[in-house]
C-alpha cells in the first residue's frame, strides 16, 4: 500500500459523531417527540387557534448559523417554550380560516413513517412500495370522485402545484402543435393566443399557470359569475364565440367545485356540455369540494365532475391528511408523461411494464412519499367514514348560517353550497366605509382575543365579509355558537366605539 493509500485510509479511520443514534436513542427520543406531539394535538380548549404575539417569531428566529451542535433534549425543550407559542394551530376546533383540513392522527404518524423511510417517489427502480403505494391510492381517489379505472394521476403539494400540472396538459392536448418543443407561439412564432375560460371567482394559481407556461394572464378570460358566485353560461358562450372571431384558440373550460370566497359550485353538468360542444377540454378545479362528492347532501350537479377530463383535489383538505397533499387526476392515461417525460441517460431503465416512474408524469425528480399518509387514513377511515364527517361539515355549515339569521346585527352576506358561510355585522348609524372597517376589525379582534381564526371574503358589489370555512373533524355546534356570539358583541363593541 502506497504512502498515499495508507494516509487516506487512516483519515477515515473514525467519522464525526453524533449523526446516527442506536435503537434505545431512537426510543428514547422518540417518546420524548410523541409526548410533544401529543399534548399540542389535545386540550384545545387551553389553547388559542393563534398565536398570542405572532411577531415573537420575528425575534426567536434570528442569529447566526450554529456554530456547534446541541443536545436534542434542548432542542426539544426550545421548540416548547419558542415553536408552539409563535405557531396557528389549524387543527383546533375553531381554525376556520381559509380551507385547510385539521390533519387526523393516523396521517401525521404516516407522515413520520414516510420520512423515516426517507423514499425519493420519482423513479420505481429505487421506490417500488412507495410507488405502488401511490398508484394504489391514487385508484382510490378515482373510484371515489367517479373518474374511470383506467385514468391516471399523481401527488403533487397541493390545489395550486396541482392546477398548474394540468394546465400543462391541457396546452400540450389542446394546441394543434408540438407545444413543448416551440412554446406556446408555435413553430413560426406566430400561433393565435391560447384562451382558456373560468370564473370570476376563480383561484389565482389559475392565472400563474398560464404565466408560467408562457400563455400570459391574459388567456384566462374571467366569466362573470351570477348572484349564486357561479359562471353565467351565456356569457361564457359569448366569450368563446367573440374570441374565435378574433382567430384566437380556445382550449379549456374550467369549472370550480368550492370556490375560496364563498365556495361556490359552477354549474358542472352544463360545463360538461358546453366543452363537448365546444371541443374543449373541461378541467375541475375540486381542490376544496371534489371530496364533497362523498356526503349524502351533496348535490348532484358537483357528481358531474366524474365526467371531466381533468380535476384537482386536496387530500390535505377534506381527506384530512397532514400538509402537503395535492391529487391530479386526468382521464385519458398517457397524458401527464406526453407533457412532462424527459428521459436522461443515468435513470434510464428496463421496459417497465406496469410499473410507473411519477418522475415522468410532473415537474419532480425528488418527491416526498406525499400519498403514504393518505393510503394509511383511507384504510384507517374508510370512503363512508369520509363521507359522514364530511356530511357533518356541511350541516355544522349551514347551522352557523341558521345562527347568523337567528341574531340581531348579523346578515348573511352570499349563498351557501358547501362548508363556508360568509356573513357581515349590520348595524345602523355607520356609512358603508365604517361598516367596512367594522368587518375587517371583528375578524381581527376575534383572533386577538384567542377566540377563532376567521377570515375575510370579498363579494361581488366589493364589500368584505367574515367569513368561516368548516373542513374540520374536531369543530362542533358549541363552536359555532361561539363564533356567532362573538361576533355579534365584538361588532357591537367596536360599532359603540366607532360612533363616538
Amino acid at each position: 500500500m502506497s504512502d498515499r493509500l495508507t494516509a487516506l485510509r487512516r483519515s477515515v479511520d473514525q467519522p464525526p459523531a453524533g449523526f446516527d443514534w442506536d435503537e434505545n436513542a431512537w426510543r428514547e427520543a422518540g417518546e420524548r417527540v410523541l409526548r410533544l406531539v401529543a399534548a399540542a394535538s389535545t386540550d384545545w380548549e387551553s389553547r388559542r387557534p393563534s398565536p398570542d404575539h405572532p411577531d415573537d417569531a420575528l425575534k426567536l428566529f434570528s442569529g447566526p448559523t450554529p456554530q456547534d451542535g446541541v443536545a436534542f433534549e434542548e432542542l426539544m425543550t426550545r421548540i416548547e417554550r419558542e415553536v408552539l407559542p409563535t405557531s396557528a394551530y389549524n387543527g383546533h376546533p375553531r381554525w376556520l380560516a381559509y380551507i385547510m383540513g385539521a390533519p387526523a392522527p393516523v396521517s401525521v404518524l404516516g407522515d413520520l413513517i414516510a420520512s423515516s423511510l426517507n423514499q425519493n417517489s420519482g423513479l420505481w427502480r429505487v421506490t417500488p412500495s412507495s410507488t405502488a403505494i401511490e398508484v394504489q391510492t391514487l385508484s382510490w381517489i378515482a373510484e371515489m370522485l367517479g373518474f374511470p379505472s383506467a385514468a391516471e394521476g399523481i401527488f403533487l403539494s397541493g390545489g395550486q402545484m396541482a392546477n398548474i400540472v394540468a394546465h400543462a396538459v391541457i396546452r400540450d392536448a389542446k394546441v394543434p402543435w408540438d407545444a413543448r418543443a416551440f412554446g406556446v407561439r408555435g413553430f413560426n412564432g406566430n400561433a393565435p393566443q391560447l384562451r382558456i375560460y373560468a370564473s370570476s371567482e376563480l383561484h389565482y394559481c389559475h392565472e400563474q399557470a398560464a404565466e408560467i407556461l408562457g400563455m400570459g394572464r391574459q388567456a384566462v378570460r374571467k366569466v362573470p359569475v351570477d348572484e349564486s358566485y357561479r359562471m353565467r353560461l351565456d356569457l361564457l358562450a359569448q366569450m368563446i364565440a367573440e374570441d374565435r372571431s378574433r382567430g384566437d384558440l380556445p382550449i379549456a373550460i374550467v369549472g370550480t367545485a368550492g370556490t375560496v370566497g364563498t365556495g361556490a359550485i359552477d354549474p358542472i353538468p352544463e360545463l360538461v356540455s358546453a366543452a363537448r360542444d365546444e371541443g374543449l377540454w373541461l378541467h375541475i378545479d375540486g381542490a376544496y369540494g371534489a371530496f364533497a362528492t362523498l356526503a349524502d347532501n351533496c348535490s348532484i350537479g358537483l357528481r358531474a365532475l366524474s365526467d371531466a377530463n381533468s380535476v384537482v383535489c386536496d387530500p390535505h383538505k377534506w381527506l384530512f391528511s397532514a400538509i402537503d397533499a395535492g391529487v391530479l387526476l386526468v382521464r385519458e392515461a398517457g397524458r401527464l408523461e406526453r407533457s412532462f417525460a424527459f428521459h436522461a441517460s443515468y435513470l434510464e431503465t428496463a421496459d417497465r411494464g406496469a410499473r410507473v416512474d411519477f418522475l415522468e408524469r410532473g415537474p419532480e425528480n425528488s418527491r416526498p412519499q406525499r400519498a403514504f399518509k393518505v393510503w394509511l387514513s383511507i384504510q384507517a377511515f374508510g370512503r363512508d367514514g369520509y363521507a359522514a364527517m364530511i356530511d357533518y361539515n356541511i350541516r355544522l355549515a349551514a347551522y352557523l348560517e341558521e345562527l347568523v339569521r337567528a341574531t340581531p346585527g348579523l346578515a348573511l352576506a352570499a349563498p351557501r353550497e358547501l362548508s363556508i358561510v360568509c356573513w357581515r355585522v349590520e348595524l345602523e348609524g355607520l356609512d358603508r366605509p365604517a361598516l367596512e372597517e367594522l368587518q375587517v376589525a371583528v375578524i381581527e379582534e376575534i383572533e386577538r382575543r384567542g377566540i377563532a381564526m376567521l377570515s375575510n371574503a370579498r363579494l361581488q358589489d366589493g364589500r368584505t365579509a367574515i367569513r368561516a370555512c368548516i373542513t374540520n373533524f374536531r369543530t362542533r355546534a358549541e363552536d359555532m355558537e361561539k363564533i356567532v356570539k362573538a361576533s355579534a358583541q365584538i361588532g357591537s363593541e367596536l360599532a359603540a366605539k366607532s360612533r363616538r
